[in-house]
């Protein structure tokens, strides 16, 4: 299937406003993370065009509210951008902008020396934006120190069994267990760098797909993640599932899930392969 031909594909790039941006849905406003990811899925010039011109000053791309910045899309939209130093001053900013050191509790154990990113600036360490900065310097930055840090934050926060939820592994002497989007996205992310590790995330997301197979952006992410780890037999099964929940719902027409059945759906899911 060529990049770009598929029925998710179609959905997506009708929600492409008149800026060439993607917002959260169709006739949204254009933001960063929809943006960067149908600029990937889409090999789309008009996308990657808004990208660089709403690159914030420090290099990053995130939305405001108040005093709060979430920047966390700034791994995407540097993949997503043209070679250049637009690009290096994302990449930049990624490397400045990690989270805050929190300390190790008895109803929160964590390691505190592993520090990853945030989702908002000066905040503590979450899983996805760890996952999206790791992304972005593993393909893009190979030799940065910070590439070490993410695995750190990732191993420390990986759930009891393998995979990954949104933060944590244990609270209040409750161990939190796995979901599959962001288990997919930190495989994505780490793939090469820890076999074991990657072992049991991918053994959770065999089974967490299915278990919350009613989400698009569930499967569609476990399929790229599937794909990036070679496991095409597994991802043909999620596949077929998604393209009928792209058939029913149109995914409800989340532009962000649309992007990632996009990738899933085509060989766009290659920009995330090394090499």
């Amino acid at each position: 299937m060529a990049r770009g031909g598929s029925e998710s594909a179609r959905l997506l790039r009708a929600q492409q406003n008149a800026d060439g941006g993607f917002g959260p849905r169709g006739g949204t406003p254009s933001e960063p993370e929809p943006t960067s990811l149908a600029a990937l899925a889409l090999d789309d010039a008009d996308a990657r065009s808004w990208l660089t011109a709403h690159q914030r000053p420090d290099g990053g791309f995130g939305i405001a509210t108040g005093s709060l910045v979430n920047d966390a899309a700034t791994g995407l939209a540097a993949l997503a951008m043209d070679p250049g130093s637009a690009r290096e001053r994302a990449l930049d900013r990624i490397e400045r902008s990690r989270a805050e050191q929190s300390g190790s509790h008895p109803a929160i154990p964590i390691d505190p020396s592993a520090v990853g990113w945030p989702w908002t600036r000066g905040s503590a360490s979450w899983v996805e934006p760890t996952a999206r900065a790791l992304l972005a310097l593993r393909l893009l930055r190979p030799a940065s120190s910070g590439i070490q840090d993410a695995i750190a934050l990732l191993r420390d926060r990986e759930a009891v069994g393998g995979g990954w939820n949104y933060g944590n592994r244990i609270v209040l002497d409750e161990e939190l267990p796995p979901f599959a989007q962001p288990t997919a996205i930190a495989l994505v992310a780490l793939v090469g760098f820890d076999p074991e590790l990657e072992r049991r995330g991918l053994s959770t997301l065999r089974s967490l797909w299915r278990e919350e197979s009613a989400g698009g952006l569930n499967v569609a992410s476990a399929i790229v993640a599937l794909r990036v780890h070679g496991d095409d037999d597994e991802a043909d099964r999620a596949l077929a599932v998604l393209q009928r929940l792209v058939a029913d719902t149109g995914l409800l027409d989340d532009g962000v899930a649309l992007a990632w059945a996009s990738l899933a759906t085509s060989a766009a899911w290659k920009v995330f392969q090394s090499g």
